[in-house]
């Protein structure tokens, strides 16, 4: 007896769905990714001798712009002198290796940078740099 084979049709798969889904996958993480890290305007100052470090990350950075206002982080509200001390001495508290970012506009006077030096000094941070670019 010979048995009779039927005709298959081919399968198609219908990809819309599948493409539809990626482009909303890639809308959301797109979306959810985007991290806004607005940094106070400073304008950096220039250094004969200054060298870039190697590793910046993990730095709690404190901002000072020339009217001499004080910013943590990407916080947009300025600081007083003893909020940026009791800021700094949270973080000491959590992490006593922490490491701190200064970054000075250029015009500021030598008396500001040397209170936030002495700041952090109080609370105990040991590990500072100053931001500058290279000549």
């Amino acid at each position: 007896m010979k048995l009779v084979q039927k005709e298959t049709e081919d399968l198609e798969l219908d990809m819309s769905p599948m493409i539809d889904m990626v482009f909303l996958l890639l809308i959301f993480f797109i979306v959810a990714s985007q991290v806004i890290d607005e940094k106070p305007k400073v304008d950096i100052p220039m250094a004969a001798y200054g060298k870039v470090p190697e590793d910046t990350t993990g730095r709690l950075m404190i901002s000072v712009t020339k009217d001499e206002k004080y910013f943590i982080g990407s916080d947009p509200e300025p600081k007083d002198i003893d909020q940026i001390k009791e800021t700094i001495g949270q973080w000491i508290e959590s992490d006593p290796e922490l490491r701190i970012l200064i970054r000075a506009d250029g015009d500021v006077k030598y008396k500001v940078n040397e209170e936030i030096t002495l700041a952090c000094a109080e609370v105990g941070a040991q590990d500072l740099i100053y931001s500058v670019f290279e000549e």
